[in-house]
């Protein structure tokens, strides 16, 4: 391990997440979550309510605020831009491969925890929550710190990790409520009742300090009842809480074991290290063995509630990975240390596995009408994890194999977040188009009319209110047509039916088309964008 002893590996890594993590957040906004969240931010901003998220069809996206006054604050530094709405997912997704790095490294030793921050930056999943803003970031880093807290003080008693727990536990009930209460429940209850130093558990007061960091979400959702008649808060608990445990939301619903097969899916990249780690977290229960002991309580905290919860969504159970990458580098540390190596099978499904996924790429990119550009980027990202891993694999005895094998999983995140999703994204983005084709041709406040009203997309609404404030919906045909007859300033976004319906009855009519895929759902997105005369400058200038 002298490369790492030179610190060479750790800075590199890092230069490669900091580049990986920031590069192209200036991409469109997804259609529904992110754009939600970037329009609730910007609504507080404008009307000063910080209290109640607010903003079109995103009503079923609302959600205790820190994430949203998280976005509003980076508006405030950035501007009103993608790349300031996913700003603090960036930095909480980096900030917890830093925890790993440096407060695992107290618990866990300084070769593990680098490894752990290694592996989980460049699994399937968790650095997708930096490139994305939701709120499963920011969670993540505060579920991260209240779980090194409580291993902290179950260590030494520690009265700063104390504090460091309360205030992440309550920021976490402020980004979004009951996972925090679960998860730390579980965690300590697992504690509690096996491990010989319980006691010190103690020194953690719940009955003094869990009022103290439950008060400001009480004092938020009085706030917010008080501006609302309770009604917010209302719609929170029955459709974060009881929906939940009666029943799945949107069709986001699963057997059990459903977790544990996206976990999986996530790990792939690691997949020679992935039984036995995951056997040592389990295991480690009823062994009751030191670090594998703390690490597997921490991963059933985070995972096995869940599998019983009738809803799904690979996020719920995200706290999970960061123990699950911990006693995955603690596998890679026992190889090095004993100059020993994984079976041959399970290197041979490795191998097979990482295969079926660059292939999957190439699959993907012929499944999609793509251009010949973008299909040979997916082709060539494919083939050279294929060269990568033919790399790894010779050089598996090499005391550098993990060296290798990072970097080949760094060449992936390059290549699907550098690379590949700036092309993607041309095939994501009508509704910024459309945002920007009405911001460039016709005048400022001009009311926006949406008649293509499919899917409800966020995203739709937040790009058009750059522009515009007075944004409606429509579908009525002959109230679109006396909106476009109108001499009040009015641009239209229709169906290609709708559209059709106003040129039969304006032949001159121009009709400018943005269409692209949806993203949370099958199909395309076609809008047929109308402005009609009042609407552009040439009229003001030839009539005033």
């Amino acid at each position: 391990m002298d490369y790492i002893k030179r610190n060479y590996f750790p800075l590199f890594l890092l230069i490669s997440i900091l580049i990986i993590g920031f590069s192209f957040n200036n991409l469109s906004l997804w259609d529904q979550d992110e754009a939600a969240y970037a329009g609730f931010a910007k609504k507080m901003i404008e009307t000063d309510n910080w209290l109640i998220p607010d903003y079109m069809w995103s009503f079923i996206h609302r959600k205790t605020p820190l994430h949203f006054w998280n976005i509003a604050l980076s508006y405030q530094i950035f501007g009103m831009n993608e790349f300031s709405v996913r700003f603090p997912s960036t930095v909480s997704v980096i900030a917890t491969y830093l925890m790993i790095y440096f407060w695992g490294g107290r618990l866990f030793g300084k070769k593990t925890s680098l490894i752990a921050a290694a592996v989980l930056s460049t699994t399937l999943f968790v650095p997708s929550l930096g490139k994305i803003s939701v709120t499963d970031a920011t969670l993540l880093m505060y579920t991260t710190l209240s779980a090194f807290s409580i291993l902290q003080v179950l260590a030494n008693k520690s009265w700063k990790a104390v504090f460091l727990f309360w205030t992440a536990f309550a920021l976490a009930l402020l980004t979004k409520g009951p996972p925090i209460i679960i998860f730390t429940s579980i965690f300590i209850g697992i504690l509690f009742l096996l491990h010989p130093k319980r006691l010190n558990l103690l020194r953690l007061h719940p009955w003094f300090f869990l009022p103290l960091a439950v008060a400001p979400l009480i004092v938020w959702g009085y706030l917010a009842s008080q501006s609302d008649g309770g009604k917010f808060i209302d719609w929170m608990i029955d459709w974060y809480i009881l929906k939940r445990i009666n029943g799945s939301v949107l069709g986001q619903t699963g057997a059990p074991g459903l977790h544990l097969l996206f976990t999986f899916v996530f790990f792939i990249p690691y997949f020679m290290f992935f039984p036995k780690a995951l056997w040592n977290a389990i295991s480690g229960i009823w062994k009751n063995k030191g670090e594998q002991f703390l690490l597997g309580a921490w991963f059933i905290a985070g995972w096995l509630i869940w599998e019983f919860s009738p809803s799904k969504l690979p996020a719920y159970t995200v706290a999970a990975q960061i123990p699950l990458a911990i006693l995955i580098a603690r596998v890679v540390v026992e190889f090095l240390e004993t100059n020993t190596r994984p079976n041959n099978w399970m290197v041979g499904i490795h191998f097979i596995l990482i295969s079926s996924v660059s292939i999957g790429l190439v699959v993907a990119s012929y499944f999609f009408e793509m251009d010949m550009i973008l299909k040979s980027s997916f082709i060539a990202l494919a083939i050279l994890m294929i060269i990568g891993g033919v790399v790894f694999f010779i050089n598996l005895r090499s005391k550098y194999f993990i060296h290798i094998l990072v970097g080949v999983n760094l060449i992936f995140q390059f290549g699907l977040w550098v690379l590949l999703m700036p092309q993607i994204d041309n095939y994501k983005n009508s509704t910024k188009l459309v945002g920007h084709y009405i911001e460039n041709n016709s005048i400022k406040g001009t009311s926006v009319v949406i008649g293509n009203v499919t899917g409800h997309p966020p995203s739709l609404v937040y790009y058009t209110s750059f522009w515009s404030n007075d944004i409606s919906e429509n579908q009525d045909l002959e109230s679109l047509d006396t909106y476009y007859s109108s001499n009040n300033p009015v641009v239209l976004i229709l169906t290609y039916e709708q559209s059709q319906f106003l040129l039969e009855k304006y032949p001159n009519i121009k009709i400018e088309s943005f269409i692209s895929f949806f993203v949370d759902r099958k199909g395309k997105a076609g809008y047929y964008v109308v402005i009609n005369d009042a609407a552009k400058s040439e009229y003001w200038l030839s009539n005033f």
